[in-house]
C-alpha cells in the first residue's frame, strides 16, 4: 500500500506488525537513509548486529530472485523480529519481492532503500498494490518543512537557533536530509559543550555551506567599514581555521574591485539601494548593510588608491621572508585606519 504522508512519522516510530516489507524511494537520499535507520531500529537495537539483521546486495538478488524470501523467512535465533535491508534497489529487484510478497505470511521486516521511482516503476507498483507492503515516498522539503527539521536536529544536539540563524540556515542549505543533519553536526562540534546551546549567526556562517566565503567576507568588511576590533578577532580565527594570508588579501581585492563597479552606478545616479540590488553574483543578505556602509563611505579614487596598495602588498607577501600573517594584518589595519577616518 501506499502509505499517506500523514501517517508516515508514525509509522516510522512504530511499524504496523501485518507489514512485512518496507519501500523507501524518493529524490532525497538522505531522507530515504534516515527513515530506513528509523524503522530499522524500531525492531532491532543494534543495527549492525549479526544475528538479526541480513544486509543482501541487489545484483545478487536480480540473479537470485528467491534469495530475498528465504532470508526473510530465516529463524531468528534470539528474541525478536530479524531485519532484512537492501539498499540502491532498483526494478531490477521486482521478482524478488513479488515472491516474497506471494508468501502468506513473512516473518522478518525487509526494509528497502531505492532512487527516485516515477509511478511506471514496477517495483513500487508491486509495493503500492500489495496489503503486505507499505511504500513510503521521500521528497525534498519546502521551505517551511526545512525549517522544522532544522529545529528538530538541533533540538536533537541540545540546541536552539536564533531566528536570524534559522533563517539563513534554511536559505544555506539544501533539502537532501543527510546534509542538513551532516551541517547541524559540524555546528555541534564547533559549539562543544561550553560553547552555548543557542547557534547564532555568526556561528551558523561560520561553519555551515558557503560559511567559509562568509568569514572572509566578514573580515574584508570589517576592514572598509573601520571596525579594527572585528577586523582582529575574525583575522585570528580565519587564520586559527588554516585560512592563507594570501587568499585574504586577493578576497580584500576583490570586494574592493566590486565596490568600484558598485561606486560607478552610484556616480551615474543610481541609489546605493538599487546598485546593491542590480550586483551580480547577488549580494547576500547577510552582508548587505555593511555592503552599503562601504559604498557610502569610500569614493572611487580612494577604493583604486587602496586596491593598488594591495596588489603591492600581496606582491610583497610573496618575495619576502616576512611572516605572511603580519603583513597581512598590517595591510587591512591600514585599510581600517582609514576606513575610520573617512567615515
Amino acid at each position: 500500500m501506499r502509505l499517506p504522508a500523514a501517517r508516515v512519522e508514525a509509522f516510522l516510530d512504530r511499524p504496523d506488525p501485518s507489514i512485512g516489507l518496507v519501500l523507501l524511494f524518493g529524490p532525497d537520499a538522505g531522507l530515504v537513509a534516515e527513515r530506513a535507520g528509523r524503522i530499522g531500529r524500531s525492531v532491532v537495537e543494534d543495527l549492525a548486529d549479526p544475528f538479526r539483521v541480513s544486509e543482501l546486495e541487489p545484483d545478487r538478488l536480480r540473479s537470485e530472485p528467491q534469495r530475498l524470501a528465504l532470508e526473510a523467512q530465516a529463524l531468528c535465533l534470539l528474541d525478536g523480529r530479524r531485519l532484512v535491508r537492501v539498499r540502491g534497489a532498483d526494478d531490477g529487484i521486482t521478482k524478488a519481492v513479488e515472491l516474497l510478497l506471494g508468501l502468506e505470511r513473512i516473518e522478518a521486516l525487509v526494509v528497502i532503500e531505492a532512487g527516485d521511482l516515477g509511478p511506471s516503476s514496477k517495483l513500487r507498483q508491486a509495493a503500492e498494490k500489495s496489503a503486505a507492503a507499505a511504500a513510503i515516498g521521500c521528497w525534498p522539503e519546502g521551505e517551511r518543512e526545512r525549517a522544522h527539521t532544522i529545529r528538530v536536529l538541533l533540538a536533537e544536539h541540545g540546541l536552539e537557533a536564533e531566528p536570524e540563524a534559522l533563517a539563513f540556515l534554511v536559505e544555506q542549505q539544501g533539502a537532501d536530509r543527510g546534509v542538513l543533519r551532516a551541517e547541524v553536526e559540524k555546528l555541534a562540534l564547533y559549539l562543544g559543550p561550553e560553547g552555548g546551546r543557542t547557534v547564532r549567526l555568526a556561528d551558523a556562517a561560520a561553519v555551515v555551506g558557503e560559511g567559509a566565503a562568509l568569514a572572509l567576507d566578514d573580515a574584508v568588511l570589517a576592514a572598509l567599514t573601520g571596525d579594527a576590533g572585528r577586523l582582529e578577532r575574525d583575522l585570528a580565527r580565519l587564520l586559527a581555521a588554516g585560512e592563507e594570508p594570501v587568499r585574504i588579501l586577493r578576497a580584500t581585492s576583490t570586494t574592493l574591485l566590486r565596490l568600484l563597479r558598485l561606486r560607478a552606478e552610484v556616480e551615474r545616479g543610481a541609489s546605493i539601494e538599487a546598485a546593491l540590488a542590480a550586483a551580480r553574483p547577488p549580494v547576500h543578505f547577510r552582508i548587505k548593510g555593511r555592503l552599503a556602509a562601504a559604498l557610502a563611505r569610500w569614493p572611487s579614487e580612494r577604493l583604486s588608491a587602496e586596491l593598488a596598495r594591495l596588489v603591492e602588498a600581496e606582491s610583497e607577501l610573496k618575495r619576502t621572508g616576512r611572516p605572511a600573517g603580519l603583513l597581512l594584518r598590517q595591510a587591512l589595519a591600514v585599510l581600517a585606519d582609514r576606513a575610520a577616518v573617512l567615515g
